[in-house]
């Protein structure tokens, strides 16, 4: 056994005390070198759910006018895989090697483990993602001040998330955040389309490579 799985090794059997590793959830994985369409591929190949979120943008012509749209990832490098830590880490050792865990730490910040999104916010992700009129926004926004809250009618209904004023506009949306990684917005709501929820303290995530 070299140094370095036997480090790997010490490591996952930390990780292995708090997740355990034939539970199936959403984790969040890096590729290297924007591979995450390549991924996707290898992945509905194998027939393991993932999901690459992507948005659609105009292509203009050098008079900038509008001449079709295309589809690319709505952020780059990055790819969810709904599986156990277990199989996730076969896969990486047989097949997809460039695969990279997210890691996090917990609320007290002491130890680390594979960063994975709750399967509701990750439904509510990929709804508000997939409608149209949603807008990606910048992954650090600010969203101290806003109200934690649950769309209760529209295209959106049911989707669960932060009501904030965003930047620069008059206007107030919901925003779905995977921490560290993307958030997205509806459109703008008014307070009469949201019930307000019991607040959730974040959880800071960092990136561990292994």
């Amino acid at each position: 056994m070299s140094p370095r799985y036997a480090r790997f090794c010490n490591c996952a059997s930390l990780i292995m005390d708090i997740i355990e590793k034939n539970a199936v959830a959403w984790y969040v994985l890096r590729v290297t070198y924007q591979r995450e369409i390549a991924a996707s591929k290898a992945l509905e190949e194998l027939q393991i759910e993932h999901y690459v979120p992507t948005v659609r943008t105009r292509i203009r012509n050098d008079k900038g006018v509008s001449i079709g749209w295309k589809t690319e990832p709505l952020i780059h490098n990055y790819i969810f895989i709904r599986d156990s830590y277990e199989n996730i880490l076969k896969l990486k050792q047989t097949k997809l090697d460039y695969l990279r865990f997210m890691m996090g730490k917990d609320a007290k910040g002491v130890l680390s483990e594979p960063q994975y999104v709750p399967d509701k916010q990750m439904a509510d992700f990929m709804k508000v993602v997939r409608t149209m009129g949603s807008k990606p926004v910048d992954p650090n926004i600010d969203l101290k001040k806003g109200d934690r809250v649950r769309i209760l009618t529209g295209p959106f209904e049911g989707v669960e998330g932060i009501y904030v004023r965003m930047p620069n506009r008059h206007e107030k949306r919901v925003v779905v955040k995977i921490e560290g990684i993307a958030a997205v917005a509806t459109v703008a709501l008014n307070a009469s389309d949201v019930e307000k929820l019991e607040t959730k303290k974040e959880v800071k995530h960092k990136e561990y490579q292994i």
